[in-house]
């Protein structure tokens, strides 16, 4: 783990560098991007993590996330302090029922129709970028 990510209550990632707080694993289970907004709901409503102002994060911040190299120890695109989910959703729309989601096994980001991929979700807090 560098610098940049602190671990905070074995839950939630700090990033230094944007200022952002997330959880450190993402939703249990895969979603479509709907079905997002209720899961963040859902952890508001439960002032996850001590918290009620979560949301969805938009596509610069999962951006953010993605490493320029990939880490040899987890297969993946982002620091080991955060869960091994592989693609997550942004808030993002783009084009008609289409959404930007980042793929951290590839280490990009692409756009897919919003009910025809099931993505994890990671929520996020803080000042949006």
């Amino acid at each position: 783990m560098t610098a940049r990510f602190t671990v905070l209550k074995d839950i939630i990632v700090v990033d230094r560098h944007t200022g952002l707080m997330w959880q450190r694993e993402a939703s249990p289970d895969r979603l479509m991007w709907p079905e997002g907004f209720a899961y963040i709901e859902g952890l508001n409503a439960a002032a996850w993590a001590g918290y009620d102002d979560w949301r969805y994060p938009t596509q610069e911040e999962l951006a953010t996330l993605l490493m320029p190299e990939e880490n040899q120890a987890t297969g993946l695109y982002i620091d080991p302090a955060f869960g091994s989910q592989r693609c997550l959703w942004s808030s993002t729309e783009a084009g008609h029922h289409k959404s930007v989601y980042a793929d951290f096994y590839y280490g990009d980001l692409y756009l897919v129709e919003q009910k025809y991929a099931n993505h994890f979700v990671r929520a996020v807090r803080g000042d949006r970028l």
